[in-house]
């Protein structure tokens, strides 16, 4: 029977502290953002977990929710990335540095503040799909929104986040025509990421998935 991979609060907590330490390597600006109350959030409640009351437990549940859905991106970026050469990651350094702004929840997010976590969630998907020893290779500066390399031929990937289940077809439709200008007749593929906006304010409910087109 397959093991469901556990980790300690501790270790993600280390784990974050490594990829914020990578990302100002990179040059990116944390400053007082909403990476930093992740850090704060999460520090406290490791700290706190064992004796923490049911009511303190409720009160700081949606926050930590929120914070540890970011904090995996995150983490999943520094681990995917971190060894590769700094020249080499410019134009993931540039949407990074986008992506560690906006507001402190997603659930707070409007029309005119959702391209940080889009620019997130274009590197997040990188990472995921940079799989080197399988021969399947994140191409960092993808003409769409991200690529992978799988043994020498390249697959372009256009990202979107939507918050309800009603706006996954014309974001399929927009996604499609976005792939249509980089491939012509060839064969692209969607990364979708469908973010509850009846559940984020107080459970963060994620759901990604791909679409072939």
């Amino acid at each position: 029977m397959p093991t469901i991979p556990t980790a300690t609060y501790e270790s993600i907590y280390n784990q974050y502290i490594a990829a914020m330490k990578w990302m100002e390597m990179l040059g990116i600006k944390l400053s007082s953002g909403r990476t930093t109350h992740y850090e704060r959030i999460l520090r406290h409640w490791k700290d706190k977990y064992e004796t923490a009351t049911e009511i303190e437990a409720e009160e700081i549940f949606p926050d930590f929710v929120n914070s540890m859905v970011e904090v995996f991106d995150f983490i999943s970026i520094y681990n995917a990335f971190h060894n590769m050469p700094l020249q080499d990651l410019e134009n993931i350094s540039q949407k990074l540095q986008k992506g560690v702004n906006g507001p402190l929840h997603a659930f707070e997010e409007t029309s005119n503040s959702t391209s940080a976590r889009n620019f997130l969630f274009e590197v997040s998907v990188a990472a995921r799909a940079h799989y080197p020893i399988k021969n399947v290779v994140a191409i960092l500066d993808a003409q769409s929104d991200t690529g992978v390399k799988l043994n020498g031929k390249k697959l372009w990937i256009e990202c979107k986040r939507v918050t309800n289940l009603e706006r996954i077809r014309p974001n399929v439709r927009k996604a499609s025509i976005q792939l249509e200008v980089v491939l012509g007749n060839k064969i692209g593929s969607m990364s979708f990421r469908v973010e509850s906006d009846t559940l984020l304010t107080a459970r963060p409910a994620k759901v990604d998935f791909v679409v072939n087109a």
